[in-house]
């Protein structure tokens, strides 16, 4: 009978035990992984339920909104153009977005909004103020100081601003600008008239612009005074100068036109009464 020969093993052979240890490394490996995902995945879950029921505090809910600034506009209108709805959460409000939305209004020049995490909204306006009254068409606009037009004046409604007429048409809109030439002599004018101290906007009813500058409609008598493109200030000074000549003459209500676009005089039109010659006497020979 024959017995089986004992096989030798061999010394680059890996051994079982070997073999087993480094499966059991690469199965340690992967159930470390296994348990880090599973442990990120329930902290993801838990940090996300905990961000919910912070949105839910009450504490966090938006109860009040406080606005400063605001004279033309309406609060209903800041409201809405805010569009936000009482009871969310404050967490959730971006305050320059909600800013942005404030400034889309067309009488809104600046807006600045804060959020106070104890449900309070303070928001600060900075109303656009407007210098003149365009005529355009039919429709009155208001303009402010860097030419946006920015709102249509109601029929009827009074305004303490200066009536610009002849600048724009009836295709004008709000939002949109006056051209940068007219706008600098327009700003020019009423810097003058502001800085004349003796001439109130509310004296004049109307600037007309045409092609050769401003003509102001003045007083009562609805006196068309023309001032040209430039210089209103000396002009302005000539016209006191010259209204005040005409008072002490006793001719002011004769006066039908003023013409102040000349270096060194004033065109006046009127009924004025023509001075009586002067009658010479002739000399007796002695």
């Amino acid at each position: 009978m024959l017995k089986s020969r004992k096989l030798k093993r061999n010394r680059y052979q890996e051994s079982l035990r070997d073999r087993f240890k480094g499966r059991f490394h690469h199965f340690n490996g992967f159930f470390v992984f296994f348990a880090w995902f599973c442990f990120i995945l329930v902290l993801g879950a838990g940090l996300s339920r905990l961000y919910y029921e912070i949105l839910d505090a009450h504490w966090f809910k938006l109860e009040q909104i406080d606005i400063a600034g605001i004279k033309a506009l309406d609060r209903t209108q800041v409201l809405d153009a805010m569009g936000l709805i009482r009871g969310e959460s404050t967490l959730g409000i971006s305050a320059p977005r909600v800013a942005e939305r404030l400034e889309k209004l067309p009488l809104v020049e600046s807006a600045s909004v804060r959020v106070d995490y104890g449900g309070r909204i303070a928001v600060s306006i900075v109303e656009r103020r407007p210098v003149a009254v365009l005529r355009c068409g039919e429709q009155n606009m208001l303009m402010d100081s860097k030419g946006l037009i920015f709102a249509k004046v109601n029929p009827g409604q009074k305004n303490p601003f200066p009536l610009i007429t002849g600048l724009c048409g009836a295709d004008v809109k709000t939002g949109d600008r006056v051209g940068a030439d007219s706008l600098q002599h327009i700003n020019e004018l009423l810097s003058a008239v502001e800085d004349s101290k003796w001439l109130s906007t509310s004296a004049i009813d109307e600037c007309r612009w045409a092609g050769d500058g401003f003509t102001i409609i003045l007083g009562k008598r609805a006196i068309p005074v023309h001032f040209g493109k430039e210089d209103f200030a000396s002009k302005l000074t000539k016209l006191k100068n010259v209204l005040s000549t005409l008072n002490d003459r006793g001719w002011t209500d004769l006066v039908t036109r003023i013409d102040l676009d000349y270096p060194d005089r004033a065109y006046l039109e009127g009924q004025f009464p023509v001075a009586a010659p002067v009658e010479e006497t002739a000399k007796r020979p002695g």
